[in-house]
């Protein structure tokens, strides 16, 4: 904090954040947080803080756009430099100011050669818009989200290693809301409480405790809420609704909070628990060795104990 408050509060924008987690957790949310939490200099003639609206967010959600339109977004455009572009169009990163932020959600879907032009952003802080050869330079920070595995994409091609170690210098993971509940119990009824006050208005107090008494009756106390903090909230509308809610009972995307759930409710033998860990390890190391190394046991032990069935599951198969 000391090295902080000496120097390094205006160049915090220079260092990019990744933020990972499941689906549901939060990521936008813990990315506006961050951008709106930039210092902000303080005018001494003035007696004023600058200007808020510099303070700005950018959202820009890579899954939901054609890569063309997701260049267009963030590096602008010069007129005909492609069909539709009838006038010159600045992108975010150009409009973007010193104390703003652009954040790319799903950046784990992001096209390998706008992955290129971003690792450049990154190294040189400067770009070019499509179809202009002249450079342009980003002034304010860059956030980027996404729930894929990119240890795993790294492995298949799909996302660049060298990007990767350009945005992991600040990294946040965000917890699935059963780790959290783990951690916390209370938690899930301040979540029900402000949910509840959220839909319903001045019957939120009510509602609350209908869900609350709804999820103690019909849930088993470590039920994994696969949704995350989405399916929460539809939980709490559900019973507003019909005063039932019917989750989906179907396996859990995330193999490793399986894992986490069951050793806390004591439901593995030895044996699953070695097969299953194994796995997992195997998954995110890459190798038998590496796996055996860091379990401390012989590769031909890992190899043995590696699950064919879990490991299509985390490979996506």
């Amino acid at each position: 904090m000391r090295r902080y408050r000496r120097t390094l509060y205006g160049r915090m924008g220079e260092f990019a954040t990744l933020i990972t987690g499941p689906s549901g957790t939060g990521k936008e949310l813990v990315a506006r947080a961050i951008a709106q939490s930039r210092y902000v200099p303080f005018d001494a003639s003035k007696l004023a803080f600058a200007d808020d609206e510099a303070v700005s967010f950018y959202p820009i959600n890579v899954s939901a756009l054609s890569p063309a339109l997701v260049e267009s977004e963030l590096f602008g455009h010069r007129r005909g430099s492609f069909t539709g572009a009838i006038a010159d169009r600045k992108g975010w990163l150009e409009t973007c100011p010193a104390l703003g932020a652009v954040f790319l959600d799903e950046l784990g879907d992001l096209d390998p050669a706008i992955q290129v032009k971003l690792l450049r952003v990154i190294e040189t802080r400067t770009f070019h818009p499509v179809g202009d050869t002249a450079s342009r330079q980003f002034a304010g920070k860059l956030i980027a989200a996404t729930h894929r595995d990119l240890a795993a994409a790294i492995r298949k091609g799909e996302f660049r290693e060298d990007l990767y170690y350009r945005l992991c210098s600040d990294q946040i993971v965000t917890p699935s809301l059963a780790e959290q509940l783990a951690d916390s119990p209370q938690v899930l009824r301040e979540l029900v409480v402000y949910m509840a006050r959220r839909v319903a208005g001045a019957e939120g107090e009510e509602l609350s405790r209908e869900v609350t008494t709804w999820i103690e009756r019909n849930l088993e106390p470590d039920y994994a809420w696969p949704g995350n903090y989405r399916e929460l909230e539809q939980c709490v509308k559900n019973v507003l609704i019909r005063r039932d809610y019917r989750p989906s009972r179907g396996p859990s995307s995330d193999p490793a909070s399986e894992l986490a759930q069951d050793l806390r409710a004591v439901r593995l033998s030895a044996e699953e628990l070695l097969s299953r860990y194994a796995t997992i390890a195997y998954h995110q190391l890459g190798s038998y060795e590496a796996a055996a190394n860091r379990l401390g046991i012989d590769r031909r032990t890992v190899k043995a104990k590696v699950d064919p069935t879990l490991l299509a599951r985390l490979r996506g198969n």
